[in-house]
C-alpha cells in the first residue's frame, strides 16, 4: 500500500507556552499598563485636588486676618481738636502736656513739623498738617503767649501776624479694627519713613523686592552658616515669611509650620503689593513686652521707648528698633543695654555700608547713648475711654460701615480734663489708705451729651475691667432726685409737709419690711425739701407707697431706659436698682438739662478715608420731662451742696453754686456722688470688687474725690433756668411755710404759682 504523506508541523513549542495556549484568555501586557496609568492619573488628580483645597484653606486664613490690605489703612480714633484763642483758660504747662501727649518732642532750635520749643514765658510749636472735616490745614509755626493762666495772644511765626484762633490737630488715641477689636497704633503705606524701610530691608531681607516670597538662596546661605557654626546663627526666612508666621501661625517650630509659612508667603506675594506686605510687617512685628502685654509695630514701640512718632526718630533710634527685630528679648535696651548697644551699632554699620547714612551721621549716631525711657509708659494711657468708644461704635454704626478701611473716628475726649480727673482721683484715693478700693468716674457735658473724660479703674491706664461701663452696683440715694421729680408731678411741692416716722410694709410673701433712715433716727415733721437735702429715707418710702411715687418712678425710669426689672419692689425707693457709672450719668444728664434728654456719647463724627461722613442714627436732644418740675429738683440738689449731705462743697468752694447728690448703699459697700456745675456733669463711684464694706458714705468718700477733681479742673457755678410757671418764695425748710429773706434758715425755693403755700412761718 502506498504510504500516507507525512503531516507538516511547525517547530515544537516549549511546554510552558503550550500550557499557556491551552488555558483560558488573559490580558496582555498592554492592558495591565493602561490600568496602572489610570490608577496613577487618579492619584495625581486626587493629590492636585487636595493641594488646591490646601491652597484655598491657606487663602481663607489670609482673608480672615489680612483683610485685603486693611493693615495698611488703619481706622484711627482722635481726641477733640484743641482750639487756641486769646482769652482761653490754658497754661503753658497744659499746652506742653498736650503737645507731648501727641509726641511733639521739645527742641532748642526752630521747630520742624511735629516739634515745639519754649521761648521764655511763651511756647512755639510747628503743627503737623491735618485734614479737618471742613478744610485741610497745612503745617504752621505758631507762637503762643500766656498771662494769668490764660492765652494772651497767638502769632504766626513765619509772617508775624496775629491769629484770632488756631486749631491744633487732634491727638491720636489709638487705632481701631472692628472685626478683631484690636487697639494698635499703625502706619499707612504712605506714612512709612523711607529710611526705616531701607534700613529694615538692608538688615533683614536685602532681596525683598526681587524674590517671590521665598528665597532659596537665602535658605542655602543660612543652612551653610548654621552648619559651620554648629548651631542656629542665621535664619533663611524672608520678610514675607516672617509676616506669614507672625500673622497666621504659632511660634512652634516644625516642618509642617515651615511648609505652611512658605506657601502663605507665596500667596501673599501673589495677592498683595510689596509695599502693602512690608507695611503690614512694620505694623505687626513684635518688638517689646510690657508686663503681660505684647507691643507690636514700630509706631507703638517708637512712642513707648522714645516718646516720639516714628517719623521723628533720629538715626540711632531707628537703628535700635530695627536691630531689636532679630531678638526683642535679647536686645531689649532696658533689660540688656550692652547687647542692645552692640546690636544698634551693627545696624548703623550696615546703614553706612549701604549708603543710607554718611560718615558724619554714622560717627554721631554711634557715639550717642541709647536714649530710651527709664520706664515704659502705658500701652494706651486711656483704655477705659477707648473701650467705651468701641462699644458705642458697634451700637451706632452698621458692620458694613465699620468694615471700611481708613475710618477717622472723632471723639469728645479732652486730654486736659482727663489729666485733671486722674490727678484728682489719685489725690482723693490717697486719703483713704485702702489699696483695694476701686473707682469709676464719668465726666460729660450735659448740654450736648459729650463724654469728655472717663476712668474705669483706680489704676487709670490699666486695660482691664472697665467699671465705669460694666460694673453694676446699687445706687442708693441717687434714686431720690428722679423720685422727687415723680412726686412733684402730683400735688406736692418742695414746701409740702412730710413726716419722718416708722413705715411698715406687708410684702407678698407675708414678711413685714421695716426700712430705716441711714442715721437710724426719726426727725419728725418737715418740708419735702428738708427731707431731700438730708436724704431721709422714711418720708420718701411713705410717699412712694401711699402717694403714687413708686408707680411714677418706675414709669420715669422706663422713659430713660433704666428700669432694670419687670417686677418692681418698694425697695427700689431706696435705690436697690443697680446701674453703672455711665448709666447714672445718663440719668442725671436729663435732670441737669432741664428735662431734655440727650444720649451720652463719646463719638462726634466718623468719616471715611475720603473725608466723607458716615451715616448714623441721629443723636438729638428732645424734651422728655417737664422743665418747671425739673428746675425744682435742681434747686433741691443745690440745697444738698449748701446745707445737706454735701455741704462740704459749700465749705470748700464758698459762693460758687453746685448741684449734687450723695449715695450710700447698705453697710457702706458703695459710695456715690453726682454733681454738676455749668455744663459739666461728673459721677464718682467708690467700692470694692468683692462687695465688702468700704466704711465710706457718699459724703465721706466719693464726694471728697469729686471735689478734688473739680478743684483741679476749675468750673463755673451752676445756674438755674427761669420758668414763668414758677414763683420764687422764701420758705421755712422745717415747716414749709412762707417766710422772709431775713429770717433764719429761710431758703428761696421755686413753687408752682397755683400751689404757693397759704400758711406762714414765724420769723426767727
Amino acid at each position: 500500500m502506498p504510504r500516507k504523506p507525512a503531516r507538516k508541523t511547525s517547530a515544537k513549542r516549549p511546554a510552558a507556552v503550550r500550557r499557556a495556549a491551552r488555558r483560558p484568555g488573559k490580558p496582555g501586557p498592554s492592558a495591565a499598563g493602561r490600568r496602572k496609568w489610570r490608577y496613577a492619573g487618579a492619584l495625581i488628580i486626587s493629590l492636585l485636588l487636595l493641594f488646591a483645597a490646601y491652597l484655598v484653606y491657606l487663602n481663607q486664613i489670609i482673608d480672615s486676618r489680612f483683610e485685603g490690605g486693611a493693615w495698611a489703612l488703619p481706622s484711627r480714633v482722635y481726641a477733640r481738636a484743641l482750639e487756641l484763642y486769646p482769652g482761653l483758660k490754658l497754661t503753658r504747662e497744659q499746652l506742653t502736656y498736650e503737645l507731648e501727649l501727641a509726641s511733639y518732642p521739645r527742641v532748642d532750635r526752630q521747630p520742624m513739623p511735629g516739634e515745639y520749643r519754649q521761648l521764655g514765658a511763651s511756647l512755639e510749636f510747628n503743627s503737623r498738617p491735618f485734614e479737618f472735616a471742613d478744610q485741610p490745614q497745612a503745617a504752621r509755626l505758631v507762637q503762643v503767649f500766656f498771662e494769668a493762666g490764660q492765652v494772651a495772644g497767638l502769632v504766626d511765626s513765619q509772617n508775624g501776624n496775629d491769629l484770632s484762633v488756631f486749631r491744633l490737630p487732634p491727638l491720636i488715641l489709638g487705632s481701631y479694627y472692628p472685626q478683631s477689636g484690636e487697639d494698635r497704633l499703625l502706619l499707612a503705606e504712605d506714612e512709612v519713613p523711607e529710611r526705616l524701610l531701607a534700613t529694615l530691608i538692608a538688615v533683614e531681607d536685602r532681596a525683598f523686592f526681587t524674590h517671590s516670597g521665598v528665597s532659596p538662596m537665602a535658605i542655602l546661605r543660612a543652612l551653610w552658616a548654621n552648619l559651620k557654626a554648629g548651631k542656629t546663627v542665621q535664619g533663611g526666612s524672608t520678610l514675607t515669611q516672617q509676616l506669614a508666621k507672625n500673622l497666621f501661625l504659632t511660634p512652634q517650630k516644625s516642618l509642617l509650620r515651615k511648609i505652611n509659612e512658605a506657601f502663605l508667603a507665596l500667596l501673599l506675594e501673589l495677592r498683595f503689593s510689596k509695599q502693602a506686605i512690608v507695611t503690614a510687617y512694620i505694623n505687626e512685628v513684635f518688638l517689646l513686652q510690657q508686663n503681660r502685654i505684647a507691643i507690636h509695630g514700630f509706631a507703638r514701640a517708637s512712642r513707648m521707648l522714645f516718646g516720639r512718632a516714628v517719623d521723628r526718630l533720629e538715626v540711632q533710634h531707628l537703628a535700635l528698633l530695627v536691630g531689636m527685630v532679630k531678638g526683642p528679648s535679647r536686645y531689649n535696651p532696658q533689660t540688656a543695654p550692652e547687647l542692645a548697644l552692640e546690636r544698634r551699632n551693627l545696624v548703623l554699620k550696615i546703614m553706612f555700608e549701604r549708603d543710607l547714612i554718611d560718615q558724619q551721621a554714622f560717627d554721631r549716631a554711634r557715639a550717642a547713648p541709647l536714649g530710651v525711657a527709664g520706664q515704659l509708659p502705658s500701652v494706651n494711657p486711656f483704655p477705659a475711654y477707648l473701650d467705651l468708644v468701641k462699644h458705642q461704635l458697634q451700637l451706632s454704626y452698621s458692620g458694613a460701615e465699620l468694615a471700611r478701611r481708613g475710618l477717622r473716628i472723632f471723639t469728645a475726649f479732652d486730654p486736659l480734663l482727663q489729666q485733671n480727673l486722674e490727678l484728682g482721683l489719685a489725690r482723693g484715693l490717697a486719703r483713704f489708705k485702702q489699696p483695694e478700693l476701686q473707682a469709676a468716674v464719668v465726666i460729660a457735658d450735659y448740654l450736648n451729651g459729650d463724654i469728655q473724660a472717663l476712668v474705669g479703674d483706680r489704676v487709670t491706664d490699666y486695660p482691664g475691667f472697665n467699671r465705669a461701663l460694666m460694673a453694676q452696683r446699687p445706687i442708693g440715694s441717687l434714686i431720690k432726685p428722679l423720685l422727687l421729680y415723680s412726686l412733684l408731678q402730683g400735688e406736692l411741692t418742695l414746701a409740702s409737709e412730710v413726716r419722718d416716722e416708722p413705715v411698715r410694709i406687708q410684702q407678698s410673701n407675708g414678711e413685714v419690711w421695716e426700712p430705716r433712715n441711714y442715721d437710724r433716727k426719726l426727725h419728725g415733721t418737715m418740708s419735702l425739701y428738708e427731707a431731700f437735702i438730708h436724704s431721709y429715707n422714711l418720708p420718701f418710702i411713705w410717699l412712694g407707697v401711699n402717694a403714687g411715687g413708686l408707680e411714677a418712678l418706675t414709669q420715669n425710669l422706663a422713659r430713660i431706659h433704666l428700669l432694670k426689672h419687670e417686677v418692681v419692689f418698694p425697695s427700689i425707693l431706696l435705690g436697690t436698682t443697680e446701674m453703672s457709672a455711665y448709666e447714672v450719668a445718663q440719668m442725671f444728664q436729663v435732670i441737669a438739662n432741664d428735662g431734655f434728654f440727650t444720649p451720652l456719647t463719646t463719638i462726634r463724627s466718623v468719616t471715611d478715608q475720603h473725608n466723607q461722613a458716615l451715616s448714623r442714627i441721629p443723636l438729638e436732644s428732645f424734651k422728655l420731662f417737664d422743665q418747671a418740675t425739673m428746675i425744682q429738683v435742681q434747686r433741691a440738689m443745690v440745697g444738698v451742696s449748701e446745707m445737706g449731705t454735701a455741704r462740704y462743697l459749700a465749705q470748700r468752694f464758698g459762693e460758687r453754686s453746685l448741684a449734687g447728690k450723695t449715695g450710700t448703699t447698705d453697710d457702706a459697700r458703695d459710695s456715690w456722688f453726682v454733681g454738676f456745675s455749668d455744663r459739666l456733669l461728673s459721677v464718682v463711684w467708690l467700692g470694692r470688687d468683692d462687695n465688702t464694706p468700704i466704711r465710706l458714705t457718699g459724703s465721706s468718700g466719693a464726694l471728697r474725690v469729686w471735689a478734688d477733681i473739680m478743684e483741679l479742673q476749675g468750673f463755673e457755678p451752676f445756674k438755674l433756668s427761669r420758668d414763668e410757671s414758677l414763683a420764687w418764695r422764701y420758705i421755712d425748710p422745717q415747716t414749709g411755710g412762707i417766710s422772709q429773706q431775713g429770717c433764719a434758715n429761710s431758703v428761696l425755693l421755686p413753687i408752682p404759682r397755683d400751689r404757693i403755700p397759704k400758711r406762714h412761718s414765724r420769723c426767727q
